[in-house]
């Protein structure tokens, strides 16, 4: 191998690591492949490409030791931008298992034996910064954990009511604060919770009445359980000065949300009429924009069009291909800005057009982006099937999770390839039928016992499939292991949603056809790649949709995010 030499004569280059941890990545030698990527790191721990390659590789083997060594690194790796916090929750909640203090405590909830003192289980957690930072930065999709930290906020709150002095453990108190936040208050509360959260507030309100300053530990079990924001005390909080721990609760939930209600009456908005799909959709996401995010992983530097096409291993006659230098791209259905914020970052000197049809996902996206200090994206407020009014075309469009919640999505499709220059591409999500059984089923389920899309019935839908005998053999169960489970924007997407389409390989060749559209290749995970190449190793095979319709039958988890693929106008 190429590496080896260049890195027998020059042993601290550290490219060559990094390649070469690729390249074992690629043949499924991950413990080589994390070995060569930390050896990257120790030579130039700056770049945030190899903490990228080092975390890929983390998040696809399960950690068996919670060292030293891990922990450093783990607690590194979340800050870099190249890396998604969310991603790499679930290898960190790995590592933690095997910290003898993260794993005491969640031993004692997990066998309902959790009789201590809730001050020395606060005080404990909050000597263990990697699982303090992860809980800032990311939902966390385990039922263990999820079980752990609810009954800790039940016990916080029952603590902070009783009378007694300052609670302890104020770096926990904030960090669960936080996380709830972020996950939307996804956790199940009683009736109990429910009473001493108004009893609560209204002492807290009282407090503030009379100009006096107040508990952090009472503002941090609020926070917990209601956003800071919708409390009408919520700026008086801005008065005063608080421990470092809680300032980051008050940016969160006070500053933050003002920024954005600043930021929405500037969008600019296509229409104002949206037809009945469109409308329902638009209201779901105004209450629940969706996803809410702390960081993502965004590209280590952009490039180009055709170096993008070579990275996802799209090979489709690229060198005889001419792309723009200055590629216009519009990112239809942005949400709350990751998707725009990727494309930003991945393709070179480009200008983006990101539009949405709902104002407060729109205006989260927009705060987001101000505070990346990233500049070359365009916001606007409309619906897709009003994109004819725009005088404007695109070489590039994205549109990723959206046309299967409209309600004809290939009118919808049809309108973004009109927007489309000759030769242009587009990447596309769609649901597919397959992957998606369980969620059917579950959607079944949901409308079976009436549920509404309240938070409260969101909730108890949860506790429901959690609490469904593990033994059953009800596919509604598997909806437990999607990341989507454990905030509640993101499982009211998943199973709530107003409406929702889904399609079969099949279908989508002949929508291709219809539209003029040349498929070019999936954007998909190395391994389902390599295991689609093993059965079909033709060159062409890649591209064949028919051929990906009998590997999907054969391995139905394959698309179970969805259909991404990319398509050339021809």
């Amino acid at each position: 191998m190429s590496y080896n030499s260049a890195i027998q004569l020059k042993p601290d280059y550290a490219e060559a690591y990094y390649n070469r941890g690729n390249a074992l990545q690629e043949l499924g030698r991950l413990r080589e492949a994390v070995e060569d990527y930390r050896k990257a790191i120790s030579i130039d721990p700056q770049n945030s490409l190899f903490w990228a390659g080092y975390a890929e590789s983390l998040q696809s083997m399960k950690p068996i030791s919670c060292g030293n060594d891990l922990v450093h690194d783990l607690l590194q790796m979340l800050e870099p931008p190249t890396v998604s916090p969310h991603g790499l929750s679930k290898t960190v909640i790995s590592a933690l298992r095997y910290s003898p203090k993260f794993l005491r405590v969640l031993e004692l909830f997990k066998s309902n034996h959790a009789d201590e003192d809730i001050d020395h289980l606060t005080v404990q957690l909050s000597t263990i910064p990697l699982l303090l930072r992860v809980m800032e930065l990311s939902p966390i999709a385990d039922l263990d954990v999820e079980r752990m930290f609810s009954k800790m906020r039940a016990g916080m709150l029952t603590r902070v009511t009783s009378g007694r002095g300052e609670a302890q453990g104020l770096p926990f108190y904030a960090a669960l604060t936080i996380h709830c936040f972020t996950n939307e208050y996804v956790f199940s509360e009683s009736e109990d919770e429910k009473q001493k959260i108004e009893l609560l507030q209204e002492k807290v309100k009282s407090t503030l009445e009379k100009g006096k300053p107040v508990s952090p530990t009472r503002i941090a079990v609020l926070g917990a359980y209601r956003p800071l924001s919708s409390f009408s005390w919520a700026d008086d909080l801005l008065r005063f000065k608080w421990p470092n721990d809680m300032k980051k609760v008050i940016i969160a939930q006070v500053n933050d949300v003002r920024e954005e209600q600043a930021l929405r009456p500037n969008i600019p908005r296509l229409t104002a009429r949206e037809n009945k799909v469109s409308l329902e959709v638009r209201n779901q996401y105004e209450e629940n924009p969706y996803p809410r995010w702390i960081k993502t992983g965004l590209s280590d530097k952009p490039k180009t069009i055709r170096q993008v096409l070579q990275a996802i291993k799209i090979h489709h006659n690229l060198e005889a291909q001419r792309f723009s230098n200055e590629p216009d791209i519009l990112v239809a259905g942005c949400g709350t800005g990751k998707h725009a914020l990727i494309t930003a970052s991945r393709f070179l000197n480009c200008n983006i057009l990101a539009m949405d049809l709902s104002l407060s996902s729109l205006s989260y996206a927009m705060r987001k982006t101000q505070e990346l200090g990233i500049t070359n994206i365009e916001y606007m407020q409309g619906d897709i099937l009003k994109l004819d009014q725009l005088e404007r075309q695109f070489d590039i469009i994205e549109s990723v999770g959206v046309l299967h919640h409209m309600d004809d999505p290939l009118a919808g499709w049809k309108v973004l390839v009109d927007r489309l220059r000759s030769d242009g591409l587009m990447q596309i999500g769609l649901y597919s039928d397959i992957a998606r059984q369980h969620v059917v089923k579950a959607r079944k389920h949901i409308a079976k016992k009436k549920y509404i899309t309240s938070p409260d019935n969101i909730r108890k839908f949860r506790e429901e499939v959690i609490n469904m005998d593990p033994n059953s053999d009800s596919e509604i169960k598997k909806v437990i292991g999607s990341g989507d489970f454990y905030s509640l924007s993101t499982c009211r997407d998943l199973c709530f949603h107003v409406q929702e389409h889904r399609f079969t390989l099949p279908q989508i060749e002949v929508a291709l056809n219809d539209l003029g559209l040349k498929f070019l290749g999936f954007e998909l995970k190395r391994s389902w790649i390599m295991s689609f190449s093993e059965f079909h190793p033709g060159k062409d095979a890649l591209t064949s949709l028919s051929l990906w319709h009998q590997f999907e039958l054969k391995n139905p988890g394959a698309f179970s995010r969805m259909y991404q693929f990319w398509v050339q106008k021809v």
